[in-house]
């Protein structure tokens, strides 16, 4: 009976148990405690986690960065290395690999990659027995040559009207097909506004052309072409200051030059369509169209060539290019080029070519490059006639003793003669019926030198006035003409023009241009020797003969094509 009592009792006890609600929150809670805290401390870890990768990574791209700068000389690894015990991690597990892209020894690519193995102690990871978190922070950066500037430095100097050595075939044909495969292979599916050329033909001087040319400032004597004469320590630098006043060369010719023909000669400012700059162009079209209008006159002046196509690499003329771009000569995209020396993604190459060497550069002496002369021009329409004023020294013409008193020695209208008399033509008594239709002018002396070579005036004009018929003759008049030739002109020497060459080019390989040269037939030892300098290393000089003038732009136009189809 006892045992039956106890019996209900614990019954009821545990039905009111299980019916009794009172602490179960309080275990809930618990149990939400406890979950709450293990997730959230696990975040807690993970977030310490991705703030360390953020920071490992952030310190490791800095790294690879820098040491993919093509700006920088020193070793990639050591730069990584550097960056990472700046910042305080342990460079001693970072795994690094480089390499670089050369062309000719010249350094136009870097790629860099780094990875670094790390790991994170864990506070509630543990509870899962992980004790550490991993990670591996890999980076990697490249920087490569995007922007390719070209100055394309061809010699059209008369010897390239011959021959070659090999008898393959003329010099400057031979150069025209190479040139017309470079421009072709350089261009040829490239990216708009990555690569400019700038053709810039040379023989006594460079013509920059009057569009060019009217982007500095140069002296005003003539407007006939448009070379100017650069002095000594103008190679000293690339640039050319648009803003400082240049000295416009004479316009006149040499070699060649005729007693009985006033006009033949060679200009020492070549004025030919063909021979004018072309700046910075991407078409293949007007390239061509420039090479093949090339023809051969003149001497080698190998400094100019090399100053005018250093000056459109450099970024001096910014000015002048935006101007020409205003003007629609030069394509939009190309504003702001020349970049500076230096720029990051960009690269400055000079194409330097000839086939033989340095000759004496001729000038105007002061006094016949500008203001009024001695010749008077009397124009009768289809005849034009020259008649020199020759002041009297003595009573030597006329017996009159009063001195010094005008005169003036022409060429007879109509006649063989020539006269002395106190008349020029137009105003001549004899000639009073011809009056009505003639003009007469006093010429200037750059009006003089583009009608006439001198020459031909120190003969007829300068030889026989102070010679005349009666004493002397053609011989006299030759020895006159020469001696007049020798003093009214000023040279260069081939030698200074050495020095300028290599002094140039050696700043130029300081900046950075890389410097491609080319002697093609050269015989002259010396100038094999200057174009050897001048490249920037050996692997950039060519030697050639012939028909491998076409190897040479194909191994050049190959190393740069590497660079423009990188992205």
């Amino acid at each position: 009976m006892r045992r039956s009592i106890i019996s209900r009792m614990l019954c009821k006890r545990a039905k009111r148990f299980r019916k009794d609600e009172g602490g179960g929150m309080l275990v809930l809670m618990l149990v939400v405690f406890f979950g709450i805290t293990i997730f959230g401390g696990l975040a807690v870890d993970l977030a310490n986690h991705e703030r360390t990768r953020t920071t490992f990574q952030t310190h490791l791209d800095n790294a690879v960065l820098a040491a993919a700068s093509l700006s920088q000389d020193l070793d990639p690894e050591e730069v990584v290395r550097s960056y990472l015990t700046s910042a305080g991690l342990d460079p001693s597990e970072v795994v690094i690999d480089s390499s670089e892209e050369k062309i000719g020894g010249i350094l136009v690519g870097r790629t860099v990659e780094a990875s670094l193995p790390a790991g994170l102690n864990t506070y509630f990871f543990r509870f899962f027995d992980i004790d550490s978190l991993g990670m591996t922070i890999s980076s990697e950066a490249t920087e490569r040559v995007e922007d390719i500037e070209i100055s394309l430095v061809l010699d059209v100097s008369g010897s390239m009207g011959e021959r070659t050595s090999d008898r393959s075939g003329i010099k400057l044909t031979l150069l025209k097909n190479a040139a017309i495969d470079f421009v072709d292979t350089i261009l040829s599916d490239t990216e708009e506004g990555r690569v400019s050329i700038s053709i810039i033909p040379y023989s006594t001087k460079v013509n920059a052309g009057e569009a060019l040319l009217g982007q500095y400032s140069t002296t005003t004597e003539h407007s006939y072409s448009h070379c100017v004469d650069f002095d000594g320590n103008d190679y000293g630098s690339l640039a050319i200051d648009p803003q400082q006043q240049m000295q416009r060369t004479g316009h006149f010719q040499f070699q060649s030059m005729s007693s009985s023909n006033q006009e033949r000669g060679q200009w020492v400012c070549r004025k030919d369509a063909g021979f004018e700059i072309t700046p910075l162009s991407d078409s293949v079209a007007a390239l061509r169209s420039q090479i093949l209008a090339l023809t051969a006159e003149g001497s080698t002046s190998i400094d100019v060539g090399a100053k005018w196509g250093l000056a459109l690499l450099d970024p001096s003329a910014q000015g002048p290019v935006s101007g020409l771009i205003d003007a629609g000569l030069v394509p939009q995209e190309f504003q702001g080029r020349p970049h500076p020396h230096g720029a990051d993604n960009s690269m400055k190459v000079l194409v330097l070519m000839t086939d033989g060497e340095n000759f004496p550069e001729y000038r105007l002496e002061p006094e016949y490059a500008s203001g009024e002369s001695d010749v008077i021009r009397t124009d009768y329409g289809s005849v034009v006639f020259y008649t020199v004023d020759s002041a009297e020294r003595s009573n030597e013409y006329d017996g009159d003793n009063s001195y010094p008193e005008d005169y003036f020695y022409a060429t007879h209208p109509w006649g063989s003669d020539r006269r002395w008399d106190d008349y020029t033509l137009l105003n001549h008594p004899s000639l009073r019926q011809y009056r009505d239709q003639g003009q007469e002018e006093r010429l200037d002396w750059p009006e003089v030198w583009a009608e006439m070579s001198p020459y031909y005036y120190g003969y007829n004009l300068y030889g026989r006035r102070r010679t005349t018929s009666w004493w002397g003759g053609s011989q006299t008049w030759s020895s006159r003409a020469n001696s007049f030739w020798n003093n009214m002109h000023d040279t260069i020497s081939a030698s200074e023009k050495d020095r300028r060459l290599r002094q140039i080019c050696g700043v130029a390989n300081t900046a950075g241009v890389v410097v491609y040269s080319i002697g093609m037939d050269v015989d002259s030892t010396n100038s094999l020797s200057l174009l050897k300098d001048c490249a920037s290393s050996e692997a950039h000089y060519f030697d050639v003969q012939g028909l491998e003038i076409q190897t040479a732009f194909d191994m050049i136009a190959a190393s740069i094509s590497m660079l423009r189809l990188t992205k």
